[in-house]
């Protein structure tokens, strides 16, 4: 059960992180751009390689992670120039995007959580470890 708390807390908080960019003047255009990228490279190598919807989004998630697992992999020389830009596009507006919800998170854990609180103090009433 801690860990099903865990889980819903950390889901919370990734969901509070998210709002508070999407509610900041500065930041409000990032999750667009996010969305609007993976969104135009999933439908690009939907159409121009022989890749299924979620193989394409699963692509575009990897390729701007930089993570790059190689078992998918551009085909024609044009998906490859297009991967080129895609990456130099994109990886900046992920890397802001995320810095963004790095910072929303730290702000909003220095301010407190009731939620959190209340996990410690029902762990430490329970006995069990935090």
């Amino acid at each position: 059960m801690p860990g099903a708390i865990f889980i819903l807390l950390t889901a919370r908080a990734f969901g509070h992180a998210f709002l508070g960019v999407w509610r900041d003047p500065h930041t409000k255009a990032l999750p667009i751009a996010v969305g609007t990228l993976v969104a135009a490279g999933t439908i690009f190598y939907w159409c121009f390689e022989d890749w299924t919807i979620i193989e394409s989004l699963y692509f575009c998630i990897i390729t701007l992670a930089t993570v790059g697992y190689g078992d998918f992999s551009p085909t024609t020389p044009g998906t490859q120039i297009f991967t080129i830009f895609y990456l130099l596009a994109g990886f900046g507006v992920l890397a802001a995007f995320l810095a963004s919800m790095a910072q929303q998170y730290m702000s909003q854990k220095a301010e407190g959580h009731p939620a959190h609180d209340r996990l410690h103090r029902h762990r430490s009433d329970s006995g069990s470890k935090p």
